[in-house]
């Protein structure tokens, strides 16, 4: 059962459009933590 090239690029696709979210989510978090730590300690 061969996968076919559309298949393939969409997986790649959301593979990357999830690995994006992922780094989004955690430099957001890094950055709110960072604000916190400057502002109350």
């Amino acid at each position: 059962m061969p996968v076919d090239r559309e298949a393939r690029s969409e997986l790649l696709t959301m593979m990357l459009l999830v690995a994006f979210v992922v780094a989004a989510v955690i430099l957001v978090f890094f950055a709110v933590g960072y604000v916190f730590g400057l502002l109350f300690l």
